[in-house]
């Protein structure tokens, strides 16, 4: 069985299962209690369920956002154990249901995604499949509205048919007893209107997401409603902008979900969604999200460690909020405010919940019992009413320590061995000399390793082209690859490229690029040794390879070696760490008789080049927010931009992103893929909406 690994996914699903439905009674669906829906197939069934997730689920209208699949390989390679033997983290909305409904209380979108869950545990021969009842998400958001629950609501009537008639098994409720008094973290950003709306959310969506990462929580999902259907802008005409983030914290997913006493049910709450959105003529961004309180009270965890882990969250999260700049705000559908002010009984409610909460607090803060004699006081009124506040003075630094002559010893510098001064010994010559490659060849492998790229001195797009076809390529393109155009792809091609490429699944090496970076003022040529390694696979050919290499080096002959390499055997191979995909394991974004109908006249589409079997090869422009993850991990590798897609055989294939990103990015490392972990998805996404028939 293929396992398809995924970095960024945190959480998990059911401990023994009969364990939390057993007071529940097997099919009521409606009760009051009635937390979530479980059904219990015997064996491992994950491949029938990523299909069904994938797949059929289309079919009744649920999209899945950003699949993470086998969280446990993450622990195990983490930490160095799980309990789990199958992990998923499988988000799903339904856009057709939920756009209409964030008109009329936009605090919908807090489950939207909502979490599809499968698990396996080592010791079972079971699979448990589950998710969160529309019921208690309404009531965790505090919506109201009749209109709003029954339609939600009903959605789920069609997929737990689905499930049931695709994966069978035993179906349990799992019941719950209460839901904290505080469900939601609420909050408003307020910021001066911009002359570009869409640079201000760019910068916004960076800098918010950064101050998350720098905590250590992971961005794992992005879910733009504004582009989610053909007709989304249309519906949702009275925004400017609306999408919701995918919060995850590996440290907090490892100690609730696995190991020992672990509580992996409360993954049906992952990952935590936060929603933002801006109304139009609004200069404030509204932030919700539920509280990790959820988890614990619903599932009555007790443990003391866990619920440190819960209250952790549920105070740094608000303090992250708050040091962006942004104000908490009660919990209460904004769009019901006529005057923009809160009904008398809200004010009351959350005024006097936070008065109490606040001198509880303070209550709690551990005050000095030294002041300083000559220190300030100064008053302040809050709305609290009149505090005082005692400003120390700097205090006096101490004096140094005085230490007499015998506490001092001798003060002259000492060697131990008496040798000239800049002496180096010979050993150190024999050393310099080993370091130093013989093979000093630009582009061929040394000493097993070889560059990706070949870096070379600044010139103009214009240059760049004219020395490629003096050199007998042919320029596909020259694409602007970021929005200020800054960053400039060069795709070339010739016969011997396209020679190679016209076999099954050898279209990606139809191509190769130049990145022209006009910031920093350099070249950056994809090295054809390199990538023909990796992307013919056992098809490679050496010799036409080489013949490409001295062709590039003539016509640009002040190239060097990048400092990106790997070893050069084990490219055909190549896969960013054990779990992760492999050259072969590439994604169908469309199957269809007229692809290439469906693109034409496309401006997504950059560039198109036909092969000698037949297929094609294309080059896509990627979504504004997709393509800056350049900013996140560098801009010296994007020549893997124009996205390509291989369309062969009524098929568009690309190559998965995880390996692409990886393997265009030699030096990147884990923590700097964590930082971009919704943009694999999101290229998936992108190439996707290529293929969209056209109304």
């Amino acid at each position: 069985m293929k396992h398809v690994f995924n970095l960024f996914s945190l959480f998990a699903i059911v401990l023994t299962f009969s364990s939390h439905a057993q007071a529940a009674t097997e099919n009521n669906t409606s009760a009051s209690n009635a937390l979530a829906v479980f059904y219990t197939i015997d064996g491992d069934i994950q491949d029938k369920y990523n299909n069904l997730a994938e797949t059929k689920l289309k079919s009744i209208g649920f999209n899945l956002t950003d699949p993470h699949k086998r969280v446990n390989d993450q622990y195990e390679t983490k930490y160095g154990s799980t309990i789990l033997d199958v992990l998923s983290f499988m988000p799903v909305v339904n856009d057709n249901v939920v756009l209409p409904l964030l008109n009329i209380d936009p605090r919908m979108a807090g489950f939207a995604p909502f979490n599809m869950l499968i698990e396996k545990k080592l010791d079972e021969n079971v699979t448990h499949v589950g998710h969160l009842q529309p019921k208690v998400m309404l009531d965790i958001l505090g919506i109201t509205n009749q209109e709003v629950r029954e339609k939600f609501t009903t959605t789920f009537t069609s997929l737990d048919a689905m499930i049931e008639k695709e994966l069978g098994g035993k179906k349990s409720i799992m019941p719950y007893k209460k839901l904290p008094e505080k469900t939601m973290i609420n909050y408003e950003y307020a910021f001066e209107t911009p002359e570009d709306m869409d640079d201000f959310i760019d910068e916004f969506q960076n800098n918010f997401e950064l101050a998350f990462i720098d905590k250590g929580y992971l961005i794992a999902g992005f879910h733009n409603f504004m582009e989610a259907t053909d007709d989304a802008e249309e519906i949702l005409s009275d925004y400017n902008a609306f999408w919701t983030y995918s919060l995850c914290h590996l440290e907090f997913s490892y100690g609730m979900f696995d190991n020992e006493g672990g509580h992996p049910e409360a993954g049906l709450f992952a990952p935590c969604t936060m929603y933002m959105y801006i109304k139009k003529g609004s200069n404030k961004i509204v932030i919700g999200m539920f509280r990790l309180h959820n988890w614990s009270d619903t599932l009555d965890i007790t443990d003391a460690n866990r619920l440190a882990l819960v209250e952790k969250l549920d105070t740094e999260i608000p303090e992250i909020l708050e040091n962006y700049g942004m104000k908490a705000v009660p919990n209460v559908n904004p769009l019901t405010l006529t005057d923009k002010k809160l009904p008398e009984t809200e004010k009351k409610v959350d005024v006097a919940s936070a008065l109490t909460k606040t001198k509880e607090e303070i209550a709690q803060k551990p005050t000095s019992t030294k002041t300083n004699k000559a220190s300030k006081v100064q008053t302040i009124q809050t709305p609290m009413g009149t505090v005082t506040i005692t400003l120390p003075q700097v205090p006096t630094p101490p004096k140094a320590i005085q230490l007499g002559k015998s506490m001092c010893g001798n003060r002259a510098i000492k060697f131990s061995k008496r040798v000239p001064p800049n002496y180096i010994p010979h050993r150190f010559d024999n050393i310099k000399k080993e370091k130093v490659s013989k093979n000093t060849r630009i582009g061929e492998v040394n000493k097993g390793r070889i560059s990706a790229y070949l870096r070379g001195q600044f010139m103009e797009v214009k240059e760049v082209e004219e020395k490629l076809k003096s050199a007998g390529f042919t320029v596909l393109t020259s694409a602007p690859i970021n929005k200020k155009g800054t960053l400039i792809s060069v795709v070339f091609t010739d016969k011997a490229l396209l020679s190679m490429a016209s076999k099954p699944d050898r279209g990606f090496i139809a191509t190769l690029r130049v990145l022209v970076d006009t910031k920093e003022k350099k070249i950056s040529i994809t090295n054809p040794l390199y990538m023909t390694k990796g992307f013919l696979q056992e098809d490679y050919d050496e010799k036409v390879a080489k013949k490409l290499l001295v062709q590039i080096i003539e016509a640009f002959p002040t190239l060097q070696n990048s400092k990106d390499v790997l070893k050069f055997q084990l490219l055909p191979k190549y896969q960013f760490m054990n779990g992760m995909p492999h050259y072969e394991d590439m994604i169908e974004v469309a199957a269809a008789d007229d692809l290439l109908e469906r693109i034409k006249d496309n401006k997504k589409v950059v560039f198109k080049q036909k092969l000698d079997n037949g297929a094609v090869l294309i080059g896509i422009k990627l979504g504004k927010r997709t393509r800056k993850f350049t900013k996140r991990i560098g801009r010296n590798n994007a020549a893997m931009l124009p996205y390509p897609i291989l369309i062969e055989n009524g098929k568009a294939k690309i190559l998965d992103p995880k390996y692409y990103i990886s393997y265009m990015y030699p030096l990147l490392k884990m923590t700097e893929f964590m930082t971009i972990a919704t943009i694999p998805d999101a290229m998936v996404k992108d190439c996707e909406r290529v293929f969209r028939k056209k109304k």
